[in-house]
Formats: C-alpha cells, sequence, structure tokens
C-alpha cells in the first residue's frame, strides 16, 4: 500500500524523493488540520464517538483511563471526561512537563487551567503511568493499521513507549487514512473510534476495513 491523500489519490513512491517523508507528514499535517477547523459537525461526530467509546467493554472494564482535552476542534472529549468521573473511575489528563507528559488524576474540569499551547491542563501529583488501564491519543490523522500522524512534537510517543495500557484513537472519518507514513519505532494505537465505527487495528482482535469503505470515508 501506498500513502493517500485526503481524496484516496495515491502518493506514489515516485514523489517521495522529491518531498521527503518529513515533507510529506507536513503536507498531510497542513491538509488535514484545514478540513478539521473547517469541519461543521464535530459536535455531532463528537456525540456518536462518545457513545461508541462508552461501549466499548475494554472501557466499561477499566478503571483509569488517561484522555486528553480538546483543542482547536479536535474530537470532543469532555463529555466522555464528565461520563467516566461519574462512574467513579479514575480519570487522567496529560500535562507537558518539559519534554514529557505527566498523567495527573482529576475530579472536575473546572479545576483545569491554561498550559502548554492553551490547552487546559489539570494540576497535581503525577499518577502512576503502571496503574493505566487506557491512553486516548491523539493525532491528527491515523491509518487503518493503528498509526499516528502527531503534531510533531514527540510528546506522546515517549508517553507510549513507557506504558502497557490500550491505546485508542478518536478520530472524524476523515482522519482516517489508508496509509500513513511510519517508523520502526513507531507505537500503533489498538482501536480507533470514529462516529460510523471501531476498528480494531490488531489483526488478533478482529479484521481491518475493507479499503473501498476507506476510500468512501475520505471522499
Amino acid at each position: 500500500m501506498h500513502p493517500i491523500g485526503l481524496r484516496g489519490d495515491p502518493i506514489f513512491p515516485r514523489d517521495l524523493p522529491r518531498f521527503g517523508r518529513s515533507m510529506l507528514k507536513k503536507s498531510l499535517r497542513t491538509e488535514i488540520l484545514r478540513r478539521r477547523k473547517e469541519y461543521n459537525k464535530g459536535k455531532e461526530d463528537s456525540a456518536l464517538i462518545a457513545e461508541k467509546f462508552l461501549s466499548l467493554p475494554e472501557v466499561k472494564k477499566a478503571k483509569s483511563i488517561l484522555l486528553y482535552f480538546p483543542h482547536k476542534n479536535e474530537v470532543d472529549t469532555t463529555f466522555i471526561i464528565e461520563e467516566l468521573l461519574k462512574e467513579g473511575k479514575d480519570v487522567v489528563l496529560p500535562k507537558v512537563v518539559g519534554f514529557h507528559i505527566y498523567p495527573i488524576k482529576i475530579s472536575n474540569l473546572a479545576s483545569l487551567k491554561s498550559g502548554y499551547a492553551g490547552i487546559k491542563e489539570p494540576e497535581g501529583e503525577k499518577y502512576p503511568l503502571e496503574n493505566i488501564d487506557i491512553i486516548v491519543v491523539p493525532a491528527i490523522a491515523f491509518d487503518i493499521h493503528g498509526h499516528r500522524l502527531g503534531y510533531g512534537k514527540g510528546y506522546y510517543d515517549r508517553l507510549l513507549s513507557k506504558v502497557n495500557a490500550l491505546k485508542i484513537g478518536l478520530a472524524y472519518n476523515f482522519q482516517v487514512l489508508e496509509k500513513l507514513p511510519s517508523e520502526p519505532h513507531d507505537i500503533p494505537v489498538d482501536l480507533i473510534v470514529t462516529p460510523t465505527k471501531i476498528i480494531k487495528t490488531s489483526a488478533e482482535v478482529t479484521e481491518k476495513p475493507k479499503k473501498e469503505e476507506v476510500k468512501r470515508w475520505l471522499k
């Protein structure tokens, strides 16, 4: 498979020497962020994603879940956070400290303060990484194999290398591509929840979506 553009157009290997891997990632980031900024169904889609996420058996069984606070029209996680708090689960949010993410347990959303890049962050003591059952990983895009296109700072790459938690991505349909540029050391997510489907990326868990389905999402 080759990396594909947002309309399903293949980016063939002959293009890669000209753009380079980093340039390809930069181009994808720019285009998908533009689409996300202009997307006007985020509230509706976020509600559908929240419903699917909360229905997952893995989520129901989990005692501790690390989520992100939404920023710049990302999939809205606030309803999920509030529901998990009502259920008595340990809800953990990230705080950027230097080049690393510190997970901190919260009791409500009102206590959050503006932090790195203007994103709301918690205050408090670092939550033990080994106690986290699920990490909801933010990304600009995912592919159907679980690879993610992040924001380029490496915060979550460093975090994921230290934990053994189930990794879940939340995405609008246009954020799921067939193939993204990836490196051998990249750590993929195990599940991707979209408004229309739950994609289990591990071969041992379930089958991947068919190629024609992915192309339809990208239209």
